[in-house]
């Protein structure tokens, strides 16, 4: 993730996937479906963590901080792309 950060020219900080995943109770927050812990990559369904303004957006964006990381299921993070 640094490397990207860096690729972008975002800001990067150690993120807590685990604290993330329990701030938002494991819900998805694109679809808002409970995620199943049990279900592993590369399901659709699977645990993923989302950016809410993307990477790629590049500098002046909020970068991977924990304020911009939210649970989502892998399907709907890959549906989502690069948009807000």
């Amino acid at each position: 993730m640094k490397r990207r950060c860096d690729q972008w020219g975002v800001p990067y900080e150690k993120v807590s996937r685990a604290k993330v995943f329990r701030r938002d109770g494991w819900v998805c927050q694109l679809c808002g479906v409970p995620i199943d812990r049990v279900i592993r990559f590369p399901k659709p369904l699977s645990a993923s963590l989302d950016h809410v303004v993307p990477l790629s957006h590049g500098p002046g964006t909020p970068g991977h901080v924990e304020s911009n990381c939210q649970a989502a299921h892998l399907g709907c993070n890959s549906s989502k792309g690069n948009r807000v």
